[in-house]
This record gives C-alpha cells, structure tokens and sequence, in this order.
C-alpha cells in the first residue's frame, strides 16, 4: 500500500485490516540460520512446547471448556506452562521440560473461572478422598444448602458435576525435534454427577469417579479434580437442563 520512513503498510489477502511492519525487518532464513537469534529460536521451541500441552490439558477438560470457564484460562494456563520450562534447572534451552508432576501444589492455585463465589462456599461443606492408584475419587458432600438467590434467572434445582483428567508431563523429543507427552494416557478423562437438588435443601451425598478398568498412572501423570455446581431449569416433559452460568472450582491436583 506504500511506506513511510522505515514503516510500510501492507494488507492481507481476504483480510479489510491494515498493518504496519519495517521496512528492514529479518527475512525468514536470516532468522532460521543466524546465531544473533538463538536465543529466540529456542525459546519459540519451549513456547511451541507449551501450547501442545496446554492444548492436552483443554482436551482433558472438553467437558466444561468453554461454557464453564472464562476467556483468559487459557492464558492462565499458557504463562503456568512457561514457567515450569524456566523453573527446568537441568535441561538446556530450547529443550527444558514441562514437569506438572513435580509442581501439583501449585497447580492447584489454577482457577478456570473469575465468578467462582458459589462454588468456593460450596467447597466448605466437600471433602475430596483418591485411592492410592489414583484411579477413583470420592466427593464427600455433607449439608450443603444453595440458596436459589444465588443461582441464574430461570434455574430451579442444581446437580454436582466432578470430573477427573490427566496431564501427563511434556518433555523434548530428539527424534521427532518437538515436545510430546511423555505418558500415553494425556487428556484421560471421567466424570458423574449427583441427583438433581432444590435449592434451599439441604443435601449429603457421595460421588465417585473412577477412569476406566485397566488404567495405571505413572507417575509422569497428574490428575486434575475439578467440580462444578451446575443450574438447571425446567424443560417441559424432557424434565430438566443445565443453563448457562455453571460455577467451576479447583477440587484437588494428585
């Protein structure tokens, strides 16, 4: 479109926007080959390291992604990924290692949503219990009371939604000169849900969760439990369904 200075505007076929670059800006080869941008060539690498594995973590979660979380999860969980690779005091740059196992007790300090008030007050009266296999979990629920004016316009009743997915750690692979999990059982999901509950009722009651028969955790896996207090309405002669506005929290990381 023209230049002025050292600033060009240009546009993108089928794109109305305009941007702007300069003029000198560094050609593609320039930046594959020379050893003034090293230091950024590896660092892309461990970027492009952690969108792979916190795209397994999305997978995992597919079950409340996107309604129950809020738009900058993502990047919540893209700068927690970063900083796993810095915190790789072993590995080389360009190659350090994405160890969620090593760091679940911060990774429980994740929260998927910014309007997480209900469920919070909920988590008082809920006790999260796994097996030593990590293979099932239980959720304790013990005189729970949700008042209806917490809950969206329209919702009548609520269910628990628990839901167990596994992160498996993200290492470099030299053979394929990208980062893959290092366990086959990333993005390994399973959930149930309680009764459906009027509000204002007090309610006691045990989920249990268990993946599938066979499952065995390395331990380069880390299990992420999340629950969700979920608000239903009534449909007609189909009963009931959730609406949107569900409140998601972080029950435990294992």
């Amino acid at each position: 479109m023209g230049k002025l200075g050292g600033i060009r505007n240009f546009r993108k076929l089928h794109d109305p926007n305009t941007y702007a670059s300069e003029t000198g800006s560094v050609g593609k080869n320039v930046y594959k080959k020379s050893a003034k941008f090293k230091n950024s060539r590896l660092s892309n690498v461990e970027f492009g390291g952690c969108a792979l594995a916190v795209k397994g973590i999305r997978n995992g979660l597919y079950h409340v992604i996107p309604e129950m979380v809020d738009s900058k999860f993502t990047e919540r969980l893209m700068k927690f990924a970063r900083e796993l690779t810095l915190k790789d005091s072993e590995g080389v740059k360009g190659k350090r290692s994405l160890r969620f196992s090593a760091f679940r007790s911060t990774m429980q300090m994740l929260y998927f949503n910014n309007k997480h008030e209900v469920i919070e007050s909920a988590k008082y009266f809920m006790r999260s219990l796994h097996s030593d296999t990590r293979i099932e979990t239980t959720l304790d629920v013990n005189g729970l009371i949700i008042k209806m004016m917490k809950s969206p316009s329209g919702a009548t009743h609520y269910r628990i939604f628990s839901h167990l997915s596994v992160v498996s750690d993200y290492c470099y692979s030299e053979s394929n000169r990208h980062y893959d999990p290092t366990n086959s059982l990333d993005g390994l999901n399973a959930f149930a849900y309680s009764e459906l509950v009027k509000f204002n009722d007090p309610f006691t009651t045990q989920i249990k969760v268990v993946f599938p028969e066979g499952t065995v955790l390395g331990e380069d896996c880390t299990v992420i439990h999340c629950v969700a207090i979920e608000f239903m309405e009534p449909n007609g002669n189909q009963g009931f369904r959730p609406i949107y506005g569900a409140s998601l929290g972080m029950m435990d990381v294992f």
